[in-house]
Parts: C-alpha cells; structure tokens; sequence
C-alpha cells in the first residue's frame, strides 16, 4: 500500500484471482486485442530489418542504380523526415476522433508504399532510386502515428495487473519482425534475379492486410471514453475485460471510480494550450522524459548495427550476400530473446536500475567495438582474431541494449497522464523522428568516412545520457497508470486526492460495518432498537 494514496490496489479481489485465461474469456479478449497491436510492431522490425538487409543484395544496388553512401543515408532519412510532421496531427486525431484512426492509417500507408517500392526499377532505364525513396516516404507517416497510438492503447486497454509485462513486451515484437524479416532476406539472397529483393519486401502486405481487419474488433480504450461523455460504454469495458463480466467486481470498481475521477479533475487541462500545459507541475519533467527516453536509444550506437550492419561486417572482413544475411539472421535471433528477457524482468527489476547498469555496459561496449575493429583495419584486413573479436563484440553489445530496450517503450506511455498523453506522445514522435533522421543520414556517411573511429563518438554521448538518467528518470514500478502521477506531483495529484477519498470511503463503510456486527457474543444496536 501507498502511503500517499492509503490504497493497495495489487491486493483488491479480482476476476483473475479465480478464473485464469483461457476460461477467464475478458482477460484473453485483452491479450488478443494485445496481439493485434503486435502485429503492427512486428512490421515495423520487419521494415525497419529488410530495409538494411537489402543493401547486402547486389540486385537490389543494381535496381536502384547503385546509390552511393549518400544517397542511401538520404533514402533512410526519408522514413523519418516525413515522421517529424506527424506528430501534431496524430495528437489532434487520437483525442478526437479516437485511438484506432492512426492505426488504420499505418496499415494504408505500409499497404501503399510497398507497392510503389516493389516496383522500383522494373521499367527499363528507370533507376528506381526515386521511386524506392517515395515508398521510404509513404511507409514513414505511418509509422509514426502508428507507434505513438499502439503504445497508448496497450496502456489503457490492459488489465493493471498484467499492463507492464503487455507493455515491456512490447519492443520484442519489433525483434520478432526483425528475425522473420532477416530469414526471408537471407533465404531470397541465393536468388539471383530482382526477386532476390522484392519478395522480402512485397511480404510486407501480409500482416499490413490482416491489422486492416483485425483493428477493426479492437473497442476504444475506457480512458477516451471517459473523457469523451460515453461513460456506459467505459463502465462496460471494465466489467466485460477487467471483471470477466462481473458488474460488482471489487478491482473494477476501484479502476472505474480511480479513472473516472481522475480525468474529471485532468480534463480542464487538456483543453490549455502548450504554454498553460507546461505551468502545470509535473509536465515539464514528463515532457523532459518523453523525449530523453527516445534520445537514449536513437543515439546510443544501436542504430548503426540495425540500419547498417552489412556496412559493419564488411569493415570486419564479411562481405557475402549469404555470409552476411546469416549473421544478421542469427543475431536477431539472439535480440529477440534478450528483449523477452528484458520484459520479463521488468516484473522485478525498477526501471532506473536498469538504465543506470545497462548504459555503462553500453559504453564499454562500443569502445570495444571501435578498439577491435581499430586493430584489424590497421593491420590491412589480415587480423583475424581483431575481425573475430570485432564481429562477437556486435553480439556482446546487443546484450545490454535488447534486455534493456523494452523499456524505452513503455516508460513514455507510463509517466504521461491521461491529458497530457496526446501533446506528450507528439514530443516524443517529434524528437523520436528528429533523431532517427539524423542518425539514418550521418550513420551512412559517417560509417563510410571515417570507418571504426565512428563507434568512439557514442561513447561520451552515452556517458551524458547516463548522467541525464540518473537525475531526472523516476520509478514508475508498482503504480496504477492513474497513480504515477504521485510520483510527479506527490499528494497534490488528481489521483491521490481521489484515492485518498476512495480510502476514507472503504474505511468508513467497514466501521459501519463493524458497528452493526458488534463485538463478538455482543447484541448489535440495530437489534436492540428494533
């Protein structure tokens, strides 16, 4: 129990306490309706996968009239430059017109810009670069409004007892995508025709069709409900998901009370503009937060393997379509069950315990890295036991980055309160976008200037970025999505007020309770006045 809201809401009876899923059908609902948010994230991994897959593929150079470093930073860039606009739009629509518009938009755009990608250089003395940094274009102002959405309704929509591990798992799916995305290319990379390339990439159709579909079962969150008047229909979702169907379920009633109050006192805000939002204590430290917890993994080295890893293979001596398309295969198999992992423990472990020990790790990692790949480049390419260590130390920095990454997800979402979620999650995209162009262009160039002293520059940005953890990150581990808020603004929050009355409400109706029973062998008042 809280001693600032005097409510353990952890211990309150609840359905799934004596149904478990399957049988219990409101909490496999909620898992499936997680499932379909998933899939959206499996295709950003795939996308974000072939994307750098792809440049192992000789046809897909050939195709694209073998664009320099450039010109593939530029088309990387593309994706993430279309994003930064996104942002204010999809706060305005998610609050308006309800959290699955922007969803639906991903998968139109995915559907759209995997054809125009696929058709890239059919045509007979058509390049294909433009037509391929178009589809780069459609795919990323969906993805933006998708990612900012999802991680807003695998908040609200899960059950409390459940949301951290829904939501932590969350970035796994990305590395699942990946996995697939990186076993198509490498089986597609013994072709040796165009088809090498577009098969892995017309696939992307497949689950962008079935979330079309699938998103249409997904209901509206409670907390947009609420704060929307359709209050029926909030109460019904509680009952239904969280209660198994049980109207007079005690951890519904606590939820619905908790939410409805809460957002009745939050809703006034909502409505300020940027400059009334940020003299509300608490918002600028979330807003600080919403945009270090996407500075961190954009900037801590990460991308670099993800977007370019045949450029870091072949500085470590692998050059081979199947060499390389192996190697990535297998390591993304080993980040999937790293960031399974990492969600797991989320269960345990405080959020900024784990920052602070990962990011450390990190650093080491990367000096490393530029050490290893140092020596072999010196040594003319004839080192093979610098080659050998530069290729296991990619392995051994993705340890601390995948276990640590499902946070950096699910920590933005958390510490945003229901008013601010909309104008938060765009900060959020709008950094998240900025930085991802950034290092999506300089990666490229950076990579192909000046080679393994690039692995040394994120080392004191990783040393920053610790000492910006350490100061401003706070636990969110073991709150209710409406009580993190206590962590921002302690006692003077929305929600301790109302979990304090909710409190006080309990209490008295058990002394009443009690009043009535009496004292053990005792006759109660009533009785005796009867």
């Amino acid at each position: 129990m809280t001693v600032e809201t005097g409510v353990n809401w952890a211990a309150i009876p609840n359905a799934v306490d004596f149904v478990q899923w399957p049988k219990n059908r409101g909490l496999a609902s909620l898992f499936f309706f997680a499932s379909i948010l998933y899939v959206g994230q499996f295709l950003n991994g795939y996308d974000g996968t072939i994307t750098g897959g792809l440049q192992a593929l000789p046809d897909w150079h050939t195709d694209l009239g073998n664009p320099n470093a450039n010109k593939i930073g530029l088309m990387n860039a593309a994706a993430y430059i279309v994003g930064i606009c996104m942002g204010p739009i999809n706060a305005y629509v998610v609050d308006r017109f309800g959290r699955k518009w922007p969803i639906r938009w991903f998968t139109i755009t995915m559907m759209l810009g995997t054809i125009v990608g696929v058709i890239a250089g059919v045509k007979q003395g058509n390049t294909g670069y433009a037509l391929f940094v178009a589809s780069r274009a459609i795919i990323g102002s969906g993805i933006p409004p998708f990612l900012m959405t999802a991680q807003i309704m695998m908040q609200e929509i899960a059950h409390p007892r459940f949301r951290p591990q829904l939501a932590a798992l969350w970035d796994a799916n990305w590395v699942f995508g990946s996995t697939i995305g990186s076993l198509i290319t490498f089986g597609t990379s013994y072709l040796q025709n165009s088809w090498s390339w577009r098969i892995p990439y017309l696939l992307q159709l497949v689950p962008a069709i079935y979330m079309l579909v699938a998103v249409q079962f997904v209901p509206e969150t409670p907390r947009y409900l609420i704060a929307n008047g359709r209050e029926e229909e909030a109460h019904e979702f509680f009952i239904k998901y969280h209660g198994n169907g049980n109207a007079e379920d005690e951890l519904v009633a606590f939820e619905w009370e908790e939410m409805k109050a809460t957002i009745a006192l939050e809703e006034a805000s909502k409505k300020y503009s940027w400059k009334q939002v940020l003299k509300i204590p608490g918002n600028k430290h979330r807003l600080g937060l919403a945009a270090l917890m996407t500075f961190m993994p954009q900037l801590n080295g990460s991308n670099i393997i993800t977007m370019y890893y045949s450029v870091v293979l072949a500085q470590c001596g692998i050059k081979g379509a199947a060499q390389t398309t192996g190697i990535g295969t297998g390591l993304n198999m080993w980040s999937f069950i790293l960031q399974l992992s990492g969600a797991y423990s989320l269960k345990y472990i405080k959020r900024r315990h784990m920052v602070l020990v990962a990011w450390p790790c990190l650093a080491l990692g990367m000096a490393a890295m530029g050490a290893s790949n140092g020596v072999y480049a010196k040594s003319g390419q004839t080192n093979k036991a610098a080659g050998i260590a530069s290729v296991a130390m990619v392995w051994i920095y993705s340890i601390p980055n995948n276990f640590s990454q499902p946070l950096f997800y699910s920590y933005p979402a958390e510490v945003l309160n229901y008013s601010l979620r909309g104008k938060g999650m765009a900060v959020w995209n709008t950094v998240n976008q900025a930085w991802g162009a950034y290092g999506s262009y300089v990666n490229s160039i950076a990579l192909d200037t000046i080679g393994w002293k690039y692995y040394l520059v994120f080392v004191p940005i990783l040393s920053v970025q610790w000492v910006l953890a350490y100061f401003f990150m706070v636990e969110t581990k073991g709150f209710t999505l409406e009580e993190i808020a206590i962590a921002f603004e302690g006692t003077g929050a929305a929600v301790s007020k109302v979990d304090q009355r909710i409190a006080r409400e309990n209490n008295d109706a058990q002394d009443g309770k009690d009043l009535e029973k009496g004292p053990e062998g005792a006759v109660s008042v009533a009785v005796i006045e009867s």
